[in-house]
């Protein structure tokens, strides 16, 4: 509270929605994707400004940058490569979610030939153990054999691994598409052979304004069958490289179908810099669908700018004029911000 005031907090992190390269935001349009229902009026963060806008972030103290997307993936982005370069020469740690169908051979090379900051990761969204369930959870209408170009992708980056340390980690989203159990462990087998150190189950949340078939989303009940399964796989194949972890947030937190948690503390913490070049509040809320509680056009200000631009006068007010905007915009908190938002609504500090 003390650093909000002063404005001199810095972001635990920052989110960085890489620009995709052609006019389709993703490759994949999965049908349990929270972005779907993603505005694109065609604004993309130019390479020049993008790279000006991290060089901002970072040496004003970031320590931590996350390349992610809403409805898109980082490594669909023309200068990926170069976000990467500038966030490992200034000792940031990064994060990478991303489904890996491609990777450049520039971005492996950028990976064995730098000092990599400890707690680095690259997060794969794989939901698979074969060919043809990857195209049905992801909502593939041909045979392409993406399971497999996305497993030989991993393998390469598991040699990288063993030289310059990062985690590595593989995760599956189960529903009706991918519950099979000799899925789940080819996926196991496939993804610890190539290795990764860190494996995690978990389940789609309900997206923003999209009707899903039935068992897109499990049930409670559906949940709580496919984690049986899921237990004795853990047990069964679990080791000291390779974790395997069951995660099921909503269930834990309370939260399954909460649409959000006001007031929100997330621009604070992790805010988001969109596909488009705005400062969003979090990467939940970071298409220019959510401009109305948008931070700013980082096209035309800077970074800190946006970021401490903020009423401290009276900040109870602020933050229910603020809850009010986000309310409007029909934003989806993700897992995260539910956690912090609540966590810091309990503690009463503000």
């Amino acid at each position: 509270k003390k650093e909000i005031f002063e404005k001199k907090i810095i972001p635990h992190q920052v989110e960085f929605q890489a620009p995709p390269r052609g006019k389709k935001i993703c490759w994949l349009e999965c049908p349990y994707c929270y972005g779907l229902s993603a505005n694109d009026n065609g604004e993309r963060l130019e390479k020049k400004r993008g790279l000006e806008i991290l060089r901002q972030i970072l040496e004003g103290g970031v320590k931590k940058i996350i390349f992610a997307g809403y409805a898109t993936d980082p490594l669909n982005c023309s200068y990926i490569e170069d976000l990467l370069d500038l966030t490992i020469s200034k000792k940031a740690i990064f994060g990478f979610n991303t489904k890996a169908l491609r990777v450049s051979d520039k971005f492996f090379e950028i990976l064995k030939s730098k000092r990599i900051t400890n707690g680095s990761y690259i997060s794969l969204s794989v939901d698979a153990g074969s060919n043809e369930t990857y195209n049905k959870i992801h909502g593939v209408k041909n045979s392409s054999k993406i399971y497999d170009k996305v497993l030989e992708n991993t393998k390469k980056l598991g040699i990288i691994r063993k030289k310059n340390y990062f985690d590595l980690s593989a995760a599956y989203l189960v529903n009706i598409h991918s519950s099979k159990q000799y899925d789940y462990e080819y996926f196991i087998n496939n993804f610890m052979e190539a290795d990764c150190n860190l494996l995690r189950f978990t389940f789609p949340q309900q997206p923003k304004g999209i009707d899903t078939e039935k068992g897109v989303i499990p049930s409670e009940t559906e949940k709580n069958e496919y984690k049986k399964i899921l237990e004795k796989l853990k047990i069964k194949y679990e080791n000291s490289k390779c974790s395997i972890l069951i995660v099921d947030a909503d269930d834990d937190y309370d939260i399954y179908n909460k649409p959000r948690t006001v007031p929100c503390f997330a621009r604070y913490i992790f805010p988001t810099v969109g596909f488009d070049g705005w400062l969003y509040n979090c990467s939940q809320s970071s298409a220019p669908n959510f401009r109305a509680s948008a931070l700013g056009d980082l096209t035309k200000s800077n970074f800190w700018d946006l970021y401490y631009n903020y009423e401290i006068e009276n900040f109870n007010k602020y933050l229910l004029s603020c809850s009010k905007k986000i309310n409007d915009s029909g934003c989806r908190c993700d897992r995260k911000e539910h956690v912090l938002n609540q966590n810091i609504i309990d503690s009463k500090v503000f």
